[in-house]
Order: structure tokens, then sequence, then C-alpha cells
């Protein structure tokens, strides 16, 4: 009986919350990522028709001008389910976005499934993310928990929604961690990984244990010739460069030219897929049956500089016309593209055999997704839960290692960070009369590093209302010398708190 009272139930609780969060989330995302598969399995059949009877091609160019129209009006009606949603899921940690779950839950779900299903070349990881995460915040409503409890339940729902879109649970645990929070909390990692686990249960249940990504046997790559992964990493850091110079500021000045009002943007991706659709089917979907293909047998130089292209457009297009749309899959398809190209020029030079094309295929992927997330970590482990190849994280660890490096050199910024300071910084700053609250890491070297309280002052009013160390918690004082790892609890207004986190960022 003694040893009941002891134990710590407040940590329990959070695991008890977070298998209940998985276990929802993962039923909900499983349904998701059935009802895509569902209508993505019709295309081929459908295509193949049209091709036999071309009159069928009207009314199903109205059918499918009927289903952008929907999307459409569900995006006018949230704005919040447009793009990814993982920006939006940051913002509404930090407090610079708010969400309303059940809004966001169901139109992300019906209008994420649509555009996926049709095949518009988006990924389904950002909106099953999104809908993990509201199903989370859902859940801590329901138990009327307070500010921090709801942050962990989003993270614990976002989490799972990954693990269930890809039969990945590390990597829904480590992608929250890493990316989303960058920090490690012990309540945090206890609620996130029993999510993740849970709802990759209910995945593995429905879809089976297999890799999402099966790409068959890889063969070990031979030590003697790793510097040439280093110079895969450098490749995919510069390609990582051109992905966001035309996500961020090539795309959009090219849609502000069109003679069209913004909200019809959304047409425009539709109307795509029809002609794909006709003449060049594989081509449907976010890109794994793209990865599958290219793996499976080599392919000439020239077709995946063409596939490489052909796909970058479209994707822009979509993901820039502000539909429902993840960016992983089809960063993933870029990196196994450019991986391909790299490894025909690098076997004709090294004389390696052409089965060690796959294996720079495999290794790029994780690279190119290091390059535009800043997360090597989680791209070690997401590739090697994809594709299962396990005996593969030496060398993958190399190229995201380059890539991370190089990356960060030219300071390149996580694609969703870029998304969600966009948004926000077309937000007022107004005062909202409610308390918001930021929790920073000091950096080593950073400015915060070695300074006194008393010589950091916020702005609007912002103060430091706690501080951990190691294991120690405590309130500072004027004379409390920060050090780098604390981590600091800053308070201010709902209003400011973008404002605030620029402010802290420049100085961190």
């Amino acid at each position: 009986m003694k040893r009941l009272k002891a134990m710590d139930w407040s940590r329990i609780s959070y695991v008890l919350k977070g298998v209940l969060v998985g276990a929802v989330a993962g039923f909900v995302v499983s349904l998701f990522r059935m009802s895509v598969y569902a209508i993505l399995n019709l295309m081929p059949g459908v295509y193949e028709s049209l091709r036999q009877n071309p009159i069928w091609i009207i009314g199903w160019s109205l059918l499918v001008m009927f289903v952008a129209f929907l999307v459409i009006i569900m995006v006018r009606d949230e704005p919040n389910i447009q793009g990814n949603g993982v920006a939006e899921l940051k913002g509404q940690l930090q407090g610079t976005i708010k969400l309303d779950w059940f809004s966001v839950l169901w139109r992300k779900f019906v209008a994420g499934a649509l555009v996926l299903g049709l095949g518009v070349p988006v990924g389904r990881e950002g909106p099953s993310i999104q809908i993990g995460g509201v199903v989370g915040q859902g859940i801590n409503k329901l138990f009327k928990g307070n500010k921090t409890q709801e942050n962990i339940m989003i993270s614990s729902g976002a989490a799972a929604g990954l693990a269930a879109a890809f039969n990945a649970p590390l990597s829904g645990f480590v992608i929250i961690l890493e990316e989303v929070h960058h920090r490690f909390s012990g309540i945090l990692i206890l609620s996130v990984f029993s999510a993740s686990i849970t709802a990759n249960f209910f995945a593995f249940y429905i879809f089976g244990s297999q890799p999402a990504l099966d790409l068959g046997y890889v063969s070990e790559f031979p030590i003697d010739n790793y510097l040439y992964l280093a110079g895969l990493g450098v490749v995919l850091a510069l390609g990582g460069w051109v992905y966001q110079k035309v996500l961020f500021q090539i795309g959009p000045k090219l849609f502000k030219k069109l003679p069209i009002p913004r909200y019809l943007h959304g047409f425009i991706p539709f109307l795509i897929l029809i002609p794909t659709g006709l003449f060049w089917t594989d081509m449907l979907g976010g890109g794994t049956s793209v990865i599958a293909e290219i793996a499976s047998q080599r392919t000439s130089t020239w077709l995946l500089l063409g596939i490489l292209v052909f796909r970058f457009v479209i994707f822009n297009i979509g993901f820039g016309s502000g539909i429902p749309a993840g960016a992983l899959v089809p960063s993933l398809a870029f990196g196994a593209l450019i991986g391909g190209i790299y490894g025909n020029l690098s076997i004709g030079i090294t004389g390696l055999e052409d089965e060690f094309v796959r294996n720079f295929i495999i290794y790029a992927m994780g690279g190119f997704f290091t390059a535009t997330s800043k997360a090597p970590l989680t791209g070690i482990v997401l590739i090697t839960e994809l594709t299962g190849s396990i005996t593969q994280m030496m060398p993958i660890s190399i190229v995201c290692l380059t890539t991370y490096i190089i990356a960060d050199l030219i300071r390149l910024e996580p694609t969703d960070e870029v998304t969600l300071s966009n948004k926000t910084h077309r937000l007022p700053t107004v005062f909202e009369g409610k308390v918001a609250r930021l929790d920073i890491f000091v950096e080593p070297d950073s400015f915060l590093d070695g300074r006194i309280m008393k010589d950091i002052t916020l702005p609007y009013n912002a103060k430091v209302t706690r501080v951990i160390r190691y294991d120690n918690e405590f309130i500072p004082h004027r004379d409390t010398v920060l050090m780098a790892g604390d981590e600091l609890a800053v308070s201010c207004d709902r209003g400011f708190i973008t404002e605030v986190n620029k402010y802290i960022e420049k100085l961190n």
C-alpha cells in the first residue's frame, strides 16, 4: 500500500491520457488513410475508362471541378486547414494561432481525403499530423485541462497522426520532440510515446506491419565509397535551398500575377489532374509509387530529371494554391529522384553495381527531408522505419549529417517555421488580455548564455516566470545567471506573443 502511495500518479496519468489520445487519433487517422486509399485506387480505372470513352471526360471534368469547389468552400470557412497543417499546429502550441479543433478536424478530414484521393501530388502526413493534433486538443477540452496539458495532448495527437499514417511510431515520437518542441521533457516523452505506440497498433491491425515504403533488399554500401555520400549531402542541401526559394518566393509571386482572384487558385491543381491522369497516370498521388518504381529498376538520368521537374512544378502549384496539402511524401520523392540521378552519375565514375542506385535513392530521401526540416535525427529514424532498412542507418546518418551542416551554413530554415512566420506576420499585434507562455531553451554561446536576469529586458511587459535547470525548477530573481540548457518559461499577453518570440529568437 505504501508503494502505491509513493508512485508518481501524475506521470502515470499522462501515460493513460497518451494512450487515450493515441487510440482515438490512431482510429481517426486510419479512417482518413483508408478513405484516401479507397478513392486513389479507383483513379487508374477511371482514367482508363476515360481514354476508351473520351466523351466521358466532360462529365469527369465537371465532377472534379465540383470537388474543387467543395474544397475551396471548406478552406474559405476554415483557413487553418490550408497547406500542411504542421505550421498551424506549431502556432497553436506557441499561442500565436487559435484553432477550433472540431472545425479543423472534420474539414481537414474531408478536404484532405478528396485532394489526396483524386491524386493531387501532395502528401498525407501533414493532414494526418494536424488531424491527430486537434483530436488531442478536443480530448483535453473534454477533460477541461489547462494550456500546458493542452500542449501535451496536441503533441501526443500529432505524433499519433504520423505514426498511424506511416506505420512509424518512433518517427512520430521523434518528430514532435526534435522538429516541433526542440526539447526533451519527461512528461512530454511519456505522453507522446504512449500515444504514438497506441496509434501504431491501430495502423498495424488495419494495414499490416510491413514498412509503408518497402523497397526490397538493400545491399551494404561499400565503406570505401562513403565520400560520395558526403557529396550527396551537399547536393541535397542545395536542392533544399532551391525548394524553399521556389516555395516561398518565386511561387507566391507567380500566383499573384495570375489574372484570377486568390480564392480561385484552388481550381488550378484540380484542372491539372485531368490531363495528368489521362496521359501520365503514374504521376498521380504524393509520390510513393514513383519512389517504388525508380527503386525497383535503374532509370535513365534524363527520365529521372524529367519526372523531377514535372513533379516539382505540379507540387508547387498544388501547395501554393492553398488547398490542404502535405509536403513530406513529395519531398521524399524529390530526394529519391535526386538520389537516383546522383547514383547514376556516381556509378558511372566508381564502377559500382547498378543495384547501389537503390542505396542512393534511400539515403537521399533522408537527406532531402533533413534539408527542408533541419531535423536530421527525424530524417534518419523516418527513412529507417519507412523502408525497413535498419542496416542502412550508418550511411543514412552520414548523408543527413552532411546535409544538415551545409543547410546550416547556407542558413536554411525549417519549412514549417518559415510557413508559420509568414502566416503570423500578417496577424495584428493587439492586446488580448489573456496570458500566453513561451518555453525557451538557452542556446550555448548565445546572448542569453551567462547573462544576468537584471540585464535582460523583454518587450511588451513579458516576464521570465520560471527556470528549469537539470531537475531543479525555480523562480528567477534579478541576480540569477542564465546557463546554456536552461529552460525558460516566458509569460506575456497572447496578442504580443509573436513579437516577443521574434525578439527572444534574436537574443538566442
